[in-house]
């Protein structure tokens, strides 16, 4: 461990040239949060900036901190398996209007129910500034850009009510212009052990300047904005003569002294155990019918965060079922290994045990003693046979075919009259298919097939390779551990059909491993 340094702002600043507009609230932002980090005492190799898209999230590259510039509104993924992996860092995710509301929007709502500890600046500029001026979903109805050169028809979005809604446990508003509430905000939400949202209210100075000026200006925003603070009532206007009255007919802006108002009639703030309803009817007052609340609306902290229930949880199962194989979770039960026939230099007997059954195993322990078993007599001279001179030494079994379009429950029906384990399926006098039992037991059982209105051709295995009678015993080995085939046909030279299967094979190399 390293002894924590006392830092400073010029700590946090990073040698990269800042490549925002001359004039570009950002920087107001970027000074704020440098000057903001060496105050709540977080060494800097414990501080990770993460962003998504948009002239905010350059901001990583002016940290002097660990920092991910990632992709468009996928921000909170990324900030979320960072804070994951090492719940003891200071996250910090920047995003702007566009990059969260609109294409991160999903992303966005489910980081703040999650309560992740993680501390979300949004800049707000009501506009897409790095696309060049496009209006945004915070974007007000009428706005002239170039996507909407008759006015904006969309209603806009707002950012605290639905921070409010997806239920973050600390949710705050302040401005570019004013940096020490924006340092009082900052520190708040760094010290919430939870999710913090903080929208910035930003200056876009190229494509929507001034678009807050109506009551952020220095000469109107004491009147037109409301400043929250804990425990204090709800008043405003350049001489405190203002507030905020609760009542059945909602938020009522009263002048106190006139009509009977007092202090005792105006709403009280309190972040803290406030009605969800009443926090968020704060939350929706907004300018030129009433003043645009600034400050923190809600600071609960009654929720467990995500990351410290994964931990837990992660523990708990490490704890009942051990630590766990990874090669082994990635490998499963239903995994295996592909070889290509001849070219493999397992032995034959070997390569044909990994899909033989557990009888055909038994059947072959005996050859499976060692690798020079097969290379030995009679043995060899049974792999060299023809498999014509092994149907003629082995007890052979009744054949039917069926058609690749005919029904599977007439196919099983086939199967089950006859006692056989597979039906090779012909079309035109051609062998397409193999349908065993094989094939029925992992494509239909626990499926909910309609077994008559289903084909054949819908689970049969294709294009089997078709032997001739004086191929060798070693031969249809080789070929039926390529295509993983257990039963295989068998054409002598006037075309008749025979079936070579595993069981018969194995059967067969016990026989002269006997003999």
């Amino acid at each position: 461990m390293t002894e924590s340094v006392k830092l400073s702002k010029k700590d946090f600043v990073a040698p990269a040239d800042v490549r925002w507009c001359p004039g570009c609230g950002d920087y107001s932002i970027l000074n704020a949060l440098q000057k903001t980090l060496p105050e709540i005492g977080i060494q800097r190799e414990n501080i990770v900036v993460v962003s998504g898209i948009g002239c905010s999230s350059r901001f990583p590259y002016y940290m002097n901190t660990y920092g991910f510039h990632t992709i468009h509104g996928r921000a909170p993924t990324v900030a979320t398996g960072v804070k994951v992996t090492n719940p003891d860092l200071s996250v910090w995710m920047i995003t702007g209007d566009g990059d969260a509301l609109s294409i991160g929007g999903n992303h966005f709502m489910h980081l703040m129910r999650r309560n992740v500890d993680i501390n979300v600046l949004l800049f707000n500029n009501e506009i897409y500034g790095l696309t060049k001026g496009q209006y945004s979903p915070t974007s007000e109805q009428g706005t002239k850009t170039k996507t909407s050169p008759m006015g904006s028809i969309d209603h806009p979005i707002n950012p605290i009510s639905l921070a409010l809604a997806a239920e973050a446990t600390f949710v705050a508003r302040t401005s570019d212009g004013n940096p020490k509430h924006m340092n009082q905000i900052l520190k708040a939400a760094a010290s919430h052990k939870g999710c913090s949202f903080v929208e910035i209210l930003q200056n876009c100075v190229i494509f929507n300047d001034k678009t807050f000026e109506d009551f952020l200006g220095r000469s109107v925003r004491d009147d037109n904005t409301l400043v929250l603070e804990e425990g204090k009532p709800l008043i405003f206007g350049k001489d405190r003569d203002k507030g905020v009255k609760y009542s059945s007919k909602g938020m009522e802006m009263v002048n106190i002294g006139e009509d009977g108002i007092t202090l005792d009639d105006i709403v009280v703030h309190d972040p803290r155990n406030a009605p969800p309803g009443l926090t968020y009817a704060i939350s929706r007052l907004r300018h030129p019918e009433a003043p645009v609340p600034m400050g923190v609306f809600k600071s609960v902290e009654n929720r467990s965060v995500f990351e410290d229930m994964l931990v837990a949880q992660i523990d708990e199962a490490t704890k009942a079922k051990g630590e766990g194989d990874l090669q082994k979770l990635l490998t499963g039960n239903g995994s295996w290994d592909v070889y290509e026939g001849k070219k493999s230099d397992r032995s034959t007997v070997t390569r044909i045990h990994d899909f033989a059954s557990s009888e055909e195993q038994t059947i072959m322990s005996e050859l499976e003693k060692g690798e020079n078993a097969i290379a030995s007599d009679p043995l060899l001279g049974a792999l060299n046979n023809t498999i014509e001179t092994m149907l003629a030494e082995t007890e052979t079994f009744p054949i039917a075919t069926v058609s690749s379009e005919e029904s599977l429950d007439v196919a099983i029906k086939l199967l089950l009259e006859k006692k056989i384990g597979c039906l090779p399926v012909i079309e035109d006098g051609k062998v397409l298919g193999i349908l065993s039992e094989r094939d029925i037991t992992l494509k239909v059982m626990m499926k909910n097939i309609d077994l008559e209105f289903t084909p054949v051709s819908a689970i049969m295995s294709k294009d089997p390779t078709v032997l001739n009678t004086q191929n060798t015993v070693s031969h249809a080995i080789s070929a039926m551990s390529a295509g993983s085939f257990r039963h295989l046909p068998v054409t002598d030279e006037e075309g008749n059909l025979q079936i070579v299967s595993v069981k018969g094979l194995m059967r067969y190399m016990s026989q002269k491993a006997k003999s």
